[in-house]
This record gives structure tokens, sequence and C-alpha cells, in this order.
């Protein structure tokens, strides 16, 4: 802005540094690397929050050198500063062959630009160029930060998008595999309990609260074609009615993740024994799907009718809620994302 005292600029750099930062966060990763990021942006906006300000003005000085046929200026800026002396800055074209004099508020030594273009410049006290070195190196580490994270994230998409290993062959859309047992195994021998959906069961699901309009009206057939066994039925952590899954999971070599950090190969044989190449089967459990077996005990009329709405949705890595008068079992849900050729 201009006035009748000066000139004064106000560089608010900060604000285009955060928005970008914010931007970036906002729009290419997910869960926890874009959590870390937003944190680490979070700290570079507070960090170079404060503006930096120029000022220009006529005034008298403490301390000042002589500059022929220039203008009398005040320069006050915490860094450093080059900026342009312009003849007779108040018009007075009378006045403009009069000596004039460069003042500097805090004392700083002046020095002309070797090319003598018209620019002078502050140099800086050695406890700014400190503060100034401070300052890139914060800034350093948190560019370093956001370039590790978003490193370790392109490697985790690249595993679950792209990656497959040799033998195996990625299939065209991912399979959902309902398994039971210890997280914390790494093998075992009741995977002859274990289910596999084809197709995504949750958006060909019914919803609790149309289980009257859209199964028992409709002899229990979904409107995509599907068919529930009043007798035994599943449910996900929406609330949706599911169809069952294929059992038992034909025996073969699966590539299997929880979209975190683990993808790995699953063995699954004849006789119901399974293993994992890598991991536990926490790891490669997907936390936010959830799903559970619902059967009637005997000499009750059970049904998802049952269910209380307001028990859904279930938290990630919850148990899923009992319904009255029937047995559940709940099911981690693993990505299939390849088979073994």
């Amino acid at each position: 802005t201009t006035t009748g005292t000066g000139t004064t600029l106000i560089f608010h750099h900060q604000r285009t540094l955060s928005t970008m930062m914010m931007n970036l966060c906002g729009s290419r990763l997910s869960t926890t690397s874009t959590t870390m990021m937003k944190l680490l942006s979070v700290l570079l906006f507070f960090f170079i929050s404060t503006e930096s300000t120029i000022a220009f003005s006529p005034t008298t000085s403490k301390s000042s050198i002589t500059i022929p046929n220039k203008a009398h200026v005040s320069a006050t800026r915490k860094h450093s500063l080059g900026f342009p002396l312009y003849n007779n800055i108040n018009g007075d074209n009378e006045n403009s062959d009069k000596t004039n004099t460069l003042v500097t508020t805090e004392s700083k030594p002046v020095s002309k630009d070797d090319n003598d273009d018209g620019t002078w410049i502050l140099e800086e006290s050695n406890h700014e160029i400190k503060d100034l070195e401070r300052r890139n190196l914060f800034i350093n580490l948190l560019a370093g930060g956001l370039l590790a994270v978003t490193a370790v994230a392109s490697w985790n998409l690249y595993q679950l998008q792209v990656d497959t290993p040799p033998g195996f062959a990625r299939l065209p859309q991912t399979q959902f595999l309902a398994a039971r047992g210890d997280p914390t195994a790494t093998h075992g021998t009741d995977a002859q309990t274990w289910g596999l959906w084809r197709d995504d069961p949750g958006p060909r699901g019914v919803w609790l609260r149309n289980y009257q309009s859209q199964l028992v009206d409709r002899q229990y057939v979904a409107p995509l074609g599907w068919k529930l066994d009043p007798n035994d039925w599943w449910i996900e952590e929406h609330g949706l009615i599911m169809e069952s899954p294929q059992f038992p999971v034909p025996p073969g070599r699966y590539w299997v993740t929880g979209g975190r950090q683990v993808t790995t190969g699953l063995t699954i044989d004849a006789q119901g024994g399974w293993h994992l190449d890598e991991g536990t089967l926490f790891d490669v459990t997907h936390l936010p799907c959830r799903s559970a077996r619902y059967q009637p005990l005997g000499g009750t009329a059970s049904s998802p009718a049952n269910a209380r709405l307001q028990d859904f949705p279930v938290q990630p890595g919850a148990i899923m809620p009992s319904i009255p008068g029937t047995r559940q079992q709940d099911y981690a849900v693993l990505f299939v994302i390849g088979k073994q050729q």
C-alpha cells in the first residue's frame, strides 16, 4: 500500500507454501501416510507463519552513509534484502540534485552492487544468518520427512496394485476371503471353515432395514439375484445382509493382503491346512471390513429382523454385534489379488 509517508511492502510467503502443502496432503495418499503428511505440513505451516515485512519511508537516521544523487530511505526487515533506490521518491524534481542519505535503522553495513544498477544490499548480521540457517535446516528436515512418507506409501501402493511375484497371476478383480483363526497365527489346520467371495458382497447386499421388503417378500431372493438361507446368513460392518461365500476355499496358492504393510502368499491344501509366506493372519486382515455368520439356535425363530440397527456401523477391528437367538461366528476379511497359475 502507498501512503503519504512512504511505501510498505508486505510479503506473505507462508500462505502460498502452506496452501501447496495442504493440497498435496489432501489428494494423493490415505490412512497413516496421509496423517503423517498432514502433521508435517501443519508443523511447517506454523513454523513459517510469521510475515516478512519490508518498509520504505523517508526518515531521519541514527547511522547513515552518504550516497550522491540518491533518495533518503529507511529500510527495516528481518532477512537479507535487495531493493532499488529511486531518485526523488517524493516527486520533488527541484531537490533531485541534492545529496541524499541511505539510513539503516538497525545500523547494518551497506554495500553497493558491483554492477552499479541502482540496487543496494543490506548485509546480514551473524545472528540473522544463523537464524536463517536454522530455518532452512528445519524446512529441509520436513521436506525429507514428506519425501520418506511418500516413498513408503508409493511402495505399498505398488505392491498392492502392480507387483505380482513370479508364479502368480493377478486377478482381474479383487476377491474376498472370510477367514477364522488366531490373529497371531502364521499357519493352521482350519481352512475348511473359510469361505471365498468371488464378487464384492457389500454392494450386492441388502440393508437390514429392508429385510422384509427386499428379501422376505421376495421369497428370500435379493434384487441382484442371490438367495438368502434364513437359517444361515451373513452381515457386514455397515449393516448389509450379504450372500454366503463359497465353502470350502479351493486348495491352491493365493496372493493376499490386508491393504496395509504386508502382501504375501497364502497356501491352502486339500486337508484344510494353511500357511502364510510372511506375517500373521492379522497382518493380512483388512481391518475396516468386518463380517459375521449368524445361525438361529435350535427352537428359535431368530432372523436378521432381530438385529439392532443402532449397533451399526461397526468400528474397524471390533467384534460384530450379537443378534438374540443366534449363534455368531466372526470372520476376518482378506483381499485376494492374485492366484498361482
